[in-house]
């Protein structure tokens, strides 16, 4: 197995359960990795405990065991990130112009259609 980057694991969780439509198990989850970069199965639950703490995954009971899912869709996940540094912000105005201007056409081209809806 590979050595991953600080926070590589915790996001790759996230990504793997915002793709999911339904809770998963830890076995499960843990399955979903390429054999290569499969995480111990401790150190996922550790992961997932983690998660849950900070409110971004919630576990049922199911059976005898627990699977795990998102608390929120992955867009208004980062659409609240978004929102926190935009609020943490002394100038928003300057934050927002280097945002914007540091958009693709593509990205302007939503961002445009989201304002006027």
């Amino acid at each position: 197995m590979t050595k991953r980057e600080r926070g590589a694991l915790r996001a790759d969780v996230l990504r793997r359960l915002w793709a999911g439509a339904d809770p998963v198990t830890a076995n499960a989850l843990r399955d979903a990795f390429p054999e290569t970069e499969r995480p111990a199965l401790t150190t996922l639950l550790t992961v997932l405990s983690r998660l849950e703490a900070e409110g971004l995954v919630q576990r049922e009971q199911q059976g005898r065991g627990s699977v795990f899912s998102a608390t929120q869709p992955q867009a208004e996940h980062f659409a609240g990130q978004m929102s926190d540094v935009l609020g943490a912000a002394a100038d928003r105005s300057a934050v927002l112009q280097q945002f914007a201007g540091g958009l693709s056409e593509h990205d302007l081209q939503v961002l445009r259609a989201a304002i006027r809806d």
